[in-house]
């Protein structure tokens, strides 16, 4: 079951869950979650085992 992120227009897999104290908690890509994540207050974790934090990654 892939997850894709929750920001509107973007189709890359979730890789972040964000902990917002202001609304609920989402599910973004790495990207989103690098970039929301320095909100004051926003807490961000990986989610699964990290392999959708790589984008572009054909090791498997």
């Amino acid at each position: 079951m892939d997850r894709k992120c929750a920001e509107e227009g973007c189709e890359r897999p979730a890789a972040v869950e964000l902990h917002l104290p202001w609304a609920d908690n989402r599910l973004v890509c790495a990207a989103h979650g690098r970039m929301l994540g320095r909100e004051d207050g926003v807490v961000a974790d990986p989610v699964g085992d990290g392999s959708s934090l790589l984008e572009g990654d054909e090791s498997e």
